[in-house]
C-alpha cells in the first residue's frame, strides 16, 4: 500500500487530528496547514444512534446487540443486520464494520427468519472472512489475504491484479443484490 501510495504521490497522514476543512487545505489541531488539490477524509465509522434511542439493548459504540441468530437481545421479534449491528460467532469473535460482513449476514438473517416462521430452529451465525480490500482507482489496490478470523496470511495482491479482483467482488456483490436467492456464502461456512 505504502509504494502505491508513493507512485501516486499520495501523502498519508495517521492520527493527525483536523481542526478544519476548506476547499484547498486541511487545517490540523495544532496549527499546521496542509495544501490539497483533493483532500480524502477517511475516519472510522459511525453508528447512528437510533438503536440507542429506540430502548434497544446496544454495545458502547451504539451497535444493536444481537443474539447468535441475529436477534435483539431486548427486543426478540426485531433482527439486527449490518454496521448496526454487534454481531459475534460462535466462539464470541466480533465481526468487522465492514460490506463484506453486511451481506453474507443479511442472508444469515433471512435464513434465520425464515426458519423461525418454518417452526424450526434457525442455524448460529457462522462468518468467515477470505480479505481485505482496498480500492486505489480503476487501475491500482490491495488485497491482503486472511485467515477466516480476519488476521493476514502472507499473500497479498496489488496494482491492476488487485483491481481487477477487487472489481469481480463488486459485480458479484452487485448480481446477489439483484438475485437474492444466490447464495452468498461458500459451501461448508
Amino acid at each position: 500500500l505504502d509504494a502505491a501510495f508513493r507512485r501516486l504521490a499520495v501523502e498519508v497522514r495517521e492520527h493527525a487530528r483536523v481542526a478544519e476543512v476548506h476547499d484547498d487545505h486541511v487545517t490540523l489541531e495544532g496549527g499546521e496547514r496542509l495544501g490539497a488539490d483533493v483532500t480524502i477524509w477517511a475516519t472510522g465509522f459511525r453508528v447512528p444512534g437510533l438503536a440507542r434511542q429506540a430502548g434497544f439493548s446496544v454495545d458502547d459504540d451504539g451497535r444493536m446487540l444481537v443474539d447468535s441468530t441475529l436477534r435483539s437481545v431486548s427486543h426478540r421479534e426485531v433482527y439486527g443486520i449490518g454496521d448496526a449491528a454487534a454481531v459475534r460467532t460462535a466462539d464470541g469473535r466480533e465481526l468487522r464494520m465492514a460490506c463484506a460482513t453486511g451481506l453474507p449476514v443479511a442472508q444469515q438473517a433471512v435464513r434465520a427468519i425464515a426458519a423461525r416462521l418454518a417452526g424450526r430452529t434457525p442455524d448460529p451465525v457462522r462468518f468467515r472472512y477470505a480479505n481485505q480490500c482496498v480500492s486505489l482507482g480503476r487501475h491500482d489496490g490491495l488485497i491482503q489475504f486472511v485467515r477466516g478470523d480476519d488476521s493476514p496470511v502472507e499473500m497479498v495482491l496489488t496494482g491492476r491484479v488487485a483491481a481487477a479482483y477487487k472489481e469481480a467482488i463488486v459485480k458479484s456483490t452487485v448480481m446477489a443484490l439483484r438475485h437474492p436467492w444466490i447464495p452468498t456464502r461458500m459451501p461448508g461456512r
